[in-house]
């Protein structure tokens, strides 16, 4: 049985808007879990990333930031996934935006 937990990263940063590599939504799911996964305890847990923005955000990123855990009954607490993927989502954000 798998379960969801919904995490929502601050979506501002002390830069402004920077130049983004476009990812496909399955690579950003991919590249999330990957880093997710380096985290020592969190091997259990996929991520589905955040739904696209109709217009980029202050800082020129075009999804929304919030995440989607997918995880079985041995995965970590949702409270500690969140924190987790705290610091990988706003990476990430900085990084890539969602492919056309």
């Amino acid at each position: 049985m798998r379960t969801f937990a919904r995490c929502c990263i601050g979506r501002h940063t002390r830069r402004g808007p920077r130049k983004r590599a476009a990812i496909s939504p399955e690579k950003l799911d991919r590249y999330l879990t990957d880093r997710l996964h380096e985290v020592p305890g969190f091997e259990a847990v996929d991520i589905s990333a955040g739904y696209r923005l109709r217009v980029p955000d202050d800082e020129g990123c075009n999804w929304s930031g919030k995440v989607v855990a997918l995880h079985g009954l041995r995965a970590p607490l949702a409270d500690d996934i969140a924190v987790a993927l705290r610091p990988i989502v706003r990476a990430a954000r900085a990084r890539f935006n969602l492919s056309e």
